[in-house]
């Protein structure tokens, strides 16, 4: 059986061995959540009413006073503004009215003086058929009257006017944010289960099998390290023993009768008993859950950051405050591209698991400080702090999977880092949002920060210590050499310009700083802005196993990259005209279909587009320069939206970038066409 074979084996006894657990952990959670929604549909109604009325209750005290200093209720000065002051705050408060105990309107907040004036002819006429209740439904609204009592008589009728359908409302959010959390739920059991099948079970009985097959080879000088205490890790460490009997055996014979020991040292290979070598079997799981715990702490701020720092914005006379909010956004991604090299000398010079030590360190103080940040200086500063671990870790990551998987299973342990970040990023903005709207920016922040501490212990725990990588240092001159080399290429350029760099403005411009922006302008929550903004990352998930098999099996990969730029630069467009929830969640959706369409067979395009350029420089080198320009892109986009936005509005800036997908788009199918036609070679000259 292939190594190969048996890896597919192996997973898929993961997900079969993960699926019943989860399922069983969502169902019970299903059946909870059913549970607290009924009883909290039950008594949201009748809290409703009693706030109504503790409101009626804490208004009427003023016109009680008035009326018992002697002064007439009809001659109250300012009553209209203070009944506007009162409503102040109460989502669910319509309006607050104040008429004479026949009936007569006195005094009325703002909201119920925009109202024709038959309208409160309509509300007497409604509590008289209602009235022993002292509720009356009207239009979309509910009427309750509160009589205000002074010296035994009663002085006036206090009305407040109740949203009848902010009930309704606040039930579908709640039911809502359920489902969320039931999906988050789903997403970091399947992570957690996976990672623990592969340390607890997949990489021990890895370790013994590789164990005993040197032993068949006759090498005995490798030793597990047994760091836990399960079934499996037993069945390696009892493997253990017998490699270390008999290497205390061949240690007490080689003192004896060494001469006659060369025979059996031809056969077989021991090793010193007290010294053991380390039998290591790298694997891509060690640090997929310390990874996905990471970046989903770092990814909590994803729904709010343009409106966290927006607060901080105090206007003055150099910058406006839509290029001061894409700032950080940029300054990220060159912190992050400025520390990467990092990665690679801790790699070289340390392991993987101090590296990510390294990196988790400045991420979480980072996070902390951010959220306790009181000025943008300071929250550049530790932005970039942010930033710098960010890159650490996720370049570590990366070149962990690249390590490990040249001895597993090839390109498709990359899957690992793809895996985790998608989860971690619906994940975290989701809940991201969900927790700013309730607990506050900071306190998401130190949630944030503590996930990352988290990781830390995770990496301590689980990940093992490979050591340093050596020779790597060798390779670096070349590399920039050939790095130098591609970027003569125009024509590699000009597919990176039109394929890779649009789908990143689009991402980091529109995506990660105007929709945030544009739907808190719409009145939508941070909670709201965090379940729309999923939308993308959802249909990421599951479009990008289908795309990539589709565009393997069916070899559409050109295709599905324009289609999906004709369907990013449509969703745009459509965001900018939608105006309700639905609409503009389409409009999302929209966008990341084409974003997984777009993206996912770029890379596996690369290679029959730039054979000659791949025979030259190296596969490699042709990737690192195409995700080094890509990042540009990343760093330009939101710099761009902002410069778009101050000058002509968001709408209008949507249009541009919309526009501009479709066009580049445009222009990549054109190169494409170009590329495909056949080579024309010279026509002869004539004798």
């Amino acid at each position: 059986m292939s190594s190969t074979n048996d890896g597919s084996l192996s997973r898929s006894r993961i997900w079969k061995v993960s699926l019943l657990p989860t399922l069983l952990i969502v169902a019970t959670l299903v059946a909870a959540s059913i549970q607290a929604s009924r009883l909290f549909e039950q008594s949201l109604r009748p809290d409703l009413r009693a706030k109504a009325e503790t409101l009626a209750q804490t208004v009427a005290l003023q016109f009680h006073r008035a009326a018992d200093l002697g002064i007439p209720v009809n001659r109250l000065g300012a009553a209209d503004a203070y009944l506007d002051d009162a409503a102040l705050g109460h989502e669910e408060i319509r309006y607050i009215g104040f008429a004479s105990p026949d009936g007569h309107l006195l005094y009325a907040s703002r909201d119920l003086k925009a109202k024709p004036a038959s309208f409160f002819d309509k509300v007497l006429k409604a509590h008289a058929i209602e009235e022993a209740r002292g509720l009356a439904r009207l239009d979309g609204d509910l009427d309750l009257v509160h009589p205000v009592v002074s010296r035994g008589r009663v002085i006036g009728q206090l009305h407040l006017g109740i949203d009848a359908t902010y009930a309704e409302q606040r039930l579908q959010e709640i039911h809502t944010d359920v489902l969320i959390t039931l999906f988050v739920t789903a997403l970091v059991t399947v992570e957690v289960l996976m990672a623990l099948m592969g340390l607890l079970v997949i990489r021990p009985l890895r370790l013994l099998r590789r164990l005993l097959e040197l032993g068949g080879a006759g090498d005995f000088t490798r030793q597990a390290r047994v760091r836990l205490h399960d079934e499996a890790t037993r069945a390696l460490a009892s493997a253990g023993r017998l490699v270390r009997g008999l290497n205390r055996r061949h240690a007490a014979l080689d003192e004896r009768a060494a001469p006659e020991l060369a025979t059996l040292r031809e056969r077989f290979r021991f090793g010193d008993p007290k010294a053991p070598a380390a039998l290591e079997e790298p694997g891509t799981s060690d640090l997929r859950l310390p990874l996905f715990v990471f970046l989903f702490g770092s990814e909590l701020s994803r729904s709010f950051w343009p409106l966290f720092v927006k607060r901080l914005y105090q206007p003055g006379p150099y910058f406006s405050e839509s290029f001061m909010v894409a700032l950080p956004m940029s300054l990220w991604v060159t912190a992050m591209v400025v520390c990467t090299p990092l990665a690679g000398r801790l790699l070289n010079t340390r392991s993987s698991r101090v590296a990510m030590l390294v990196g988790m360190v400045p991420a979480g103080l980072g996070l902390f400080m951010t959220g306790l940040a009181s000025s943008l200086t300071e929250l550049f500063f530790w932005r970039v702090v942010t930033a710098g671990g960010y890159g650490i870790v996720t370049t570590t990551a990366l070149l962990h999977v690249a390590r490990t998987s040249k001895q597993s299973h090839g390109a498709r342990s990359m899957g690992v880092f793809v895996g985790a970040s998608t989860a971690a990023s619906v994940c975290g903005t989701a809940i991201g949002g969900i927790l700013a709207d309730r607990i506050g920016y900071a306190a998401t922040f130190g949630v944030a920060s503590a996930l990352v501490g988290l990781a830390m212990a995770l990496v301590l725990l689980l990940a093992p210590d490979l050591g340093p990588v050596r020779g790597r240092e060798e390779g670096e001159p070349r590399a920039m050499a050939a790095y130098l080399g591609i970027l003569k290429r125009g024509r590699v350029l000009l597919f990176i310009l039109l394929a890779a760099m649009p789908a990143r403005l689009v991402l980091t411009g529109f995506l990660f700083y105007l929709t945030p922006l544009r739907l808190h302008a719409m009145g939508f929550t941070e909670a709201a802005i965090g379940r729309l903004m999923m939308g993308y990352f959802i249909v990421t998930v599951f479009a990008t196993p289908v795309v990539s098999l589709m565009a393997d099996r069916h070899g559409w990969h050109r295709g599905m990259m324009l289609v999906g730029g004709g369907l990013s630069g449509l969703g745009v467009l459509l965001f900018a005209s939608a105006g309700g929830s639905w609409p503009l969640l389409a409009a999302v959706l929209l966008v990341g279909l084409g974003q997984a369409l777009a993206a996912t067979p770029l890379l596996a395009s690369i290679p029959p587009l730039f054979a000659e350029e791949c025979a030259g420089f190296g596969l490699d080198s042709l990737l690192s320069v195409f995700r080094m320009i890509e990042r540009v892109g990343s760093l330009v986009g939101p710099l761009l939206a902002a410069a778009l936005l101050g000058a002509s509005g968001f709408v209008r800036s949507t249009h541009v970038i919309g526009v501009g997908m479709l066009a580049l788009t445009a222009g990549l199918a054109a190169y494409l066409f170009l590329r495909s036609l056949p080579p024309t070679t010279p026509t002869p000259k004539a004798p």
